[in-house]
């Protein structure tokens, strides 16, 4: 059995999304240990999630997986959507 690349990228993203809301609250800890903003390491696993689940779409079987595989790219172009507003047009 094979690594099931829609899965893990619906997984991704939910996680991308938990992150998308605590990084308010991380903040001070992702500056201070990561040396990065955690809405840039936000967009960049957001990215990374939207590709895999691309590269998935590839062994779509049924209608479920085809579900999973759309829900996943909406809320993670959603969410690389609204991070690049807020990281590029919230600096003016």
């Amino acid at each position: 059995m094979g690594v099931n690349l829609n899965f893990w990228s619906f997984i991704l993203s939910l996680g991308c999304i938990l992150l998308f809301f605590l990084s308010g609250s991380l903040k001070d800890f992702f500056v201070t240990y990561v040396h990065l903003h955690p809405l840039t390491l936000t967009l960049l696993l957001s990215i990374v999630c939207f590709y895999l689940s691309v590269v998935g779409m590839k062994d779509v079987r049924n209608l479920a997986t085809l579900l999973r595989g759309i829900v996943t790219m909406a809320l993670t172009l959603i969410l690389i959507v609204s991070i690049s507003f807020i990281l590029f047009l919230g600096n003016l």
